[in-house]
């Protein structure tokens, strides 16, 4: 296991040492991240990895299980100028894999073999324009990797931003679909399909929303701070789905049809505030290191969020309400 890690360790230092910067974020108790990137006149490339720790997520009956997993993504930016701009197409590539887990009701990992992405920015001065399309293909795949439900998703956003000085702001629109659909029976749980003999579910997510995003950064003389304001809401947004099943012996044999009601997601959404404080670059001979702290809060808001119930089994302390989402990181310059 020691071979393992240090492989993994010289791994990404020879990895971060071919880039021009490297940077490492720790969200508390929950994942690593690892970004690595290297820019010249008019190439941009770039490697992210992001590694999941084990956890446990039980909320309002609904209890979730991991073991881990790990997300890779490379993108490249190759810059033309337009004029008195620029433009900036963008290609990106991912793939995620998880080990071990349980959905409460079933055991099962969820498995991302593909997404894809075609963006383009145009900048001129303090302005840009970005158009993207993304797409792929996510499973849940049970402990043994057969599958048992698989998505299609696709979804497309616009965003003009303005930068000035201290200031960025950004606005814009995206459009997500996503269809998903399997089964679960006694061949692919390999478990006691307890009280199932099989259970059939297809869903739909459709959603429109707006989006805006203000960005406020200051100078201190040790350290620099930041302020980022942003919402959600949806204009257009509904998501269904429908379950075919049969009960074992003794729950009754009847096959069960069952539609699940509409849920209309418009003017849903959520309102955050992001505190960011980073150190003020620290130089070290041919390199320097900068890190930082960062802490969200998020309010949601519309009635889908007002539907649900149930307790959670674990009380959360000021401790853990704090905490919660609160990311480390650490920057390398080359």
């Amino acid at each position: 296991m020691n071979r393992i890690l240090i492989a993994l360790v010289l791994h990404f230092v020879s990895f971060a040492f071919a880039f021009n910067e490297a940077s490492a974020f720790y969200i508390y108790e929950y994942a690593k991240i690892y970004n690595f990137e290297h820019k010249n006149e008019n190439l941009n490339l770039s490697a992210t990895v992001l590694f999941q720790e084990p956890l446990s997520f039980d909320y309002a009956s609904t209890k979730i299980t991991s073991d881990g997993g790990n997300i890779f993504f490379l993108q490249t930016e190759l810059s033309f100028a337009i004029g008195k701009g620029t433009f900036t197409p963008s290609f990106l590539f991912g793939r995620g894999k998880w080990q071990s887990g349980d959905f409460e009701y079933f055991y099962g990992k969820p498995h991302l073999p593909s997404i894809n992405a075609f963006s383009g920015t145009f900048n001129l001065g303090n302005s840009s324009v970005n158009a993207g399309f993304y797409f792929g293909k996510m499973q849940i795949l049970n402990n043994e990797e057969l599958e048992l439900f698989n998505s299609d998703f696709y979804f497309s956003n616009v965003s003009y931003k303005y930068s000035a000085n201290h200031l960025n702001a950004t606005i814009g629109f995206v459009s997500a679909n996503m269809n998903a659909n399997g089964s679960l029976t006694a061949a692919n749980q390999h478990y006691f399909l307890f009280p199932y003999s099989f259970y059939n579910a297809d869903g739909l997510l459709k959603i429109k929303a707006l989006y805006e995003i203000t960005n406020l950064s200051f100078e201190g003389n040790f350290a620099n701070y930041a302020l980022k304001l942003g919402g959600v809401i949806s204009l257009y947004g509904k998501m269904n789905g429908k379950m075919h099943y049969k009960h074992r012996k003794f729950y009754g044999q009847d096959e069960v049809f069952d539609t699940l009601a509409t849920i209309q997601l418009k003017n849903n959404g959520f309102a955050f505030a992001i505190l960011s404080i980073n150190s003020k670059k620290i130089k070290f001979d041919k390199f320097a290191i900068q890190y930082g702290v960062q802490k969200p809060f998020i309010i949601p808001f519309g009635k889908s969020f007002n539907g649900i119930s149930g307790e959670t089994k674990n009380s959360v302390n000021l401790k853990d309400a704090f905490l919660s989402m609160l990311t480390a990181n650490a920057n390398i310059y080359f």
